[in-house]
């Protein structure tokens, strides 16, 4: 059994379809890479499985227990989110907290950990992602690389079973890019479970195990990324591939 399941997911903002019945099946371990162009419904794809927007009609099976998208309650919203982690693409750090407490808030809040416990896991969780010795920082004295390595500590403190990534590098300036996914590679070789909206082709030729590629709301093409990369079925795919190839030289 699939450790996350989503049919037939449709979603639009006034008249506008942003996603046209996607289904999606995940297994334990699996990095999913979602490739594409910008506006084809790859963000708001995660933020309606994270619960972020609420989806106009398809079905989310997770650990087992199905729910109806459009009428999931709040209650059972709140129990998938302490087994989920997200990362945003603008690390949506609090300002005015150091990263220990970025990473702590939530565990204390949300899962009620008390303090003393909440810091030794913030703090390991920092330790993980290289940023330990920057736990009383706040986020302006930090990087856009640093601040998103917190983000990804604070997605990891809850020991969730999968983590959503939203385009983690992309807000980064190039040279601090690399920081960012060696994190996220690590992660991969542990065996967490990751969907990873992302525009870098090498992680997901060399890191994830699944890509897809979607665009205007539907998924185009999907295989295991070696077989996805060398040999695309579809021309539209292997055109989108040849843009981005170029656009690396």
């Amino acid at each position: 059994m699939a450790m996350l399941e989503v049919k037939d997911l449709h979603k639009s903002f006034e008249n506008t379809v942003v996603l046209d019945g996607v289904s999606l099946s995940v297994e334990k371990g699996d990095v999913v890479a979602i490739l594409g162009p910008s506006g084809g419904g790859k963000t708001t794809f995660l933020r309606c499985i994270n619960f972020l927007e609420r989806a106009d009609s398809g079905t989310f099976t997770f650990d087992g227990v199905t729910h109806d998208l459009a009428h999931i309650k709040n209650r059972e919203i709140s129990q998938i989110r302490k087994k989920t982690g997200f990362v945003f693409q603008n690390y949506n750090l609090f300002r005015n907290k150091t990263a220990l407490q970025n990473v702590t808030e939530g565990l204390i809040v949300a899962h009620k950990v008390e303090k003393k416990k909440a810091e030794d896991i913030g703090m390991r969780m920092l330790e993980k992602v290289g940023m330990a010795d920057k736990a009383s920082n706040y986020p302006s004295q930090l990087s856009g690389g640093q601040q998103q390595r917190v983000a990804i500590a604070r997605a990891l403190s809850a020991d969730p079973e999968i983590i959503y990534f939203d385009e983690p590098t992309s807000a980064l300036d190039p040279e601090l890019i690399g920081e960012v996914l060696s994190v996220m590679r690590n992660l991969a070789e542990e065996g967490m479970t990751m969907i990873v909206v992302t525009h870098e082709m090498d992680f997901a030729k060399n890191v994830s195990s699944r890509s897809i590629f979607m665009e205007h709301g539907h998924i185009v093409e999907e295989g295991e990324s070696a077989a996805f990369f060398a040999n695309p079925k579809m021309e539209r795919t292997r055109e989108f591939l040849r843009m981005e190839a170029n656009r690396g030289i």
